[in-house]
């Protein structure tokens, strides 16, 4: 169990009922092919390459989402005589969103949204299984909302208490996201594809005043949007110390913490449409040849060519001033210095 610096302890009750609803094998998995990243089908598989996006999959342990839950960090959100409500976008195999349904006592309503239909199903069965086991403190009832003929929903109330936690098959773009308003805590631990950060930013920016959001992004390199950004870095998470365990890192992984507010004179995030900081490449070195290639980690593909995209930015040619120069597609805007982006790929700004 990892309870050092990325983790804090979980409650062992907490870990048994997790090892009750998805078998004692399947808690605090660590590695690349654990059970959620191997369910993949050929066709899961299929569409994502065709839409550009990565099915690489891994998961916060269970020592990781209790810091995740600390008051210094999206636990200061819940209010101590409940009622919370705690939306998860990117919800995988579903046991974060249990977790937090089994430890925090004040969240009154865990949603939690996939879009991969097999490690949803890897959540579905679980809630299944928990309530026939427990059936004297749990019980399946019907989703909030009527699922549509394409996705699949589940849920399960707590007897007695009446909290939930519903799971939903659906694309958070069109279910889940809508919710962000109402939300006191919003768990976002995922990799989305860039084209993807003005609508995420324009939803995020009428988030609940004093919400508290985890996520796998900085938004200061996201927040591709005119819309002022909300939000500031809670103070613990300030240090670039702050790590959380994960199956793929359980030493630690890097994540953020920000709080929603408004009250703040001068925004801490600047919002700005032509962010110069984000990149989905990574230089890698490659020993064998003692060469740099260029590894995607968007698409998980990787090649030799510098790169000639970074974020949204482009590099062109002129022909008639005989130099490359710089394009940014969402807003149209060109210039002749390099971005930071392609500049951390080795682009330089020419003379015209």
């Amino acid at each position: 169990s990892v309870a050092g610096v990325a983790g804090r302890p979980t409650p062992p009750a907490v870990l048994r009922t997790l090892a009750t609803a998805f078998g004692e094998s399947l808690v605090g998995e660590t590695g690349y092919e654990i059970a959620a990243a191997r369910c993949c089908t050929h066709s899961e598989r299929d569409l994502a390459k065709r839409s550009g996006c990565s099915l690489l999959y891994g998961e916060l342990l269970p020592d990781g989402v209790s810091k995740a839950l600390t008051r210094e960090r999206l636990g200061g959100a819940l209010p101590p005589n409940g009622g919370a409500v705690v939306l998860e976008l990117g919800s995988g195999s579903g046991k974060v969103a249990m977790q937090t349904f089994l430890q925090c006592r004040e969240a009154v309503h865990v949603f939690a949204v996939e879009l991969v239909p097999s490690r949803h199903a890897i959540g579905a069965a679980a809630v299944r299984r928990l309530a026939s086991q427990h059936p004297e403190a749990y019980r399946i009832s019907q989703p909030s909302v009527s699922p549509g003929p394409e996705e699949d929903a589940l849920a399960l109330d707590e007897v007695g208490s009446g909290r939930r936690l519903e799971l939903r098959c659906a694309d958070f773009f069109s279910l889940g996201l809508d919710l962000a308003h109402r939300s006191d805590v919003i768990f976002f631990a995922v990799h989305i594809p860039c084209r993807l950060f003005p609508q995420l930013c324009a939803t995020l920016s009428k988030a609940k005043e004093g919400c508290r959001l985890f996520t796998y992004h900085a938004l200061d390199t996201i927040w591709w949007s005119d819309e002022p950004c909300p939000f500031r870095q809670v103070e613990d998470n300030i240090p670039d110390a702050d790590t959380f365990s994960t199956s793929w890192s359980p030493q630690g992984y890097r994540f953020y913490v920000y709080v929603c507010d408004r009250a703040q004179k001068t925004p801490e995030i600047q919002a700005g449409v032509r962010n110069e900081t984000f990149t989905e490449w990574k230089p890698m070195w490659d020993e064998a040849t003692q060469t740099w290639y260029f590894h995607n980690e968007e698409t998980e593909e990787s090649q030799w060519e510098v790169p000639r995209q970074a974020g949204c930015w482009r590099v062109e040619w002129s022909p008639e001033c005989n130099a490359h120069f710089y394009w940014h597609e969402l807003s149209g805007h060109s210039q002749w210095e390099v971005p930071r982006c392609l500049a951390e790929l080795g682009w330089t700004t020419t003379s015209a």
